[in-house]
């Protein structure tokens, strides 16, 4: 089934949208959910979560990108999940350490409007980037994979892998440089 045909499925309100969901999106969801709370009673919570908050977006919206958008859905529910429940796996707080330490100095971003333009820079960035380097960029610090995840996904070693998200990281503060948002 292709996404636009999901998409229809939960327009027409039909019960099969979200079986069709789970179907073809469950295990995706559940590793994005696993990577980021530690226990599974968590991970089921977060995902019956976000079957309901996709039934409730859609309609009216209509992701142009369905999987990406499914995911931030995901990731932003299990994250605040974790905040509830004050349980957070340390990859979350080694990789939200390290990319801090290359946006160190950046205005902080406590308005909507200053969010959005240093998540637009950092997306501008990473287009720029090998596609390669991009797919580590986010399995790091998008999925929280620790490195040795990202580096077996990656069919990297592990010294490459940690090599290659320094010098990305560099990268990106001198273009937010360049931007004036650092």
């Amino acid at each position: 089934m292709t996404d636009q045909e999901l998409i229809d499925l939960f327009f027409a309100r039909s019960e099969q949208a979200v079986s069709a969901l789970q179907a073809q999106y469950g295990p995706y969801c559940r590793a994005v959910a696993g990577n980021l709370l530690s226990d599974i009673r968590d991970v089921d919570e977060c995902l019956n979560d976000c079957w309901l908050a996709v039934w409730r977006a859609i309609p009216p919206a209509r992701p142009e990108h369905f999987k990406g958008w499914l995911g931030a859905v995901v990731r932003n529910r299990a994250l605040a999940i974790g905040r509830e429940n004050g349980r957070r796996p340390a990859t979350v707080g080694d990789s939200a350490l390290e990319l801090a330490a290359a946006l160190s100095g950046a205005a902080d971003p406590h308005s909507e409007a200053e969010y959005r333009e240093l998540a637009a820079a950092v997306s501008r960035f990473l287009w720029t980037e090998r596609p390669e380097i991009r797919a580590a960029f986010l399995r790091r610090y998008w999925y929280a994979d620790s490195v040795e995840d990202t580096a077996a996904r990656m069919g990297w070693s592990v010294s490459k892998t940690k090599s290659a998200l320094f010098r990305v990281r560099n990268r990106l503060r001198d273009y937010l440089k360049k931007e004036r948002l650092l």
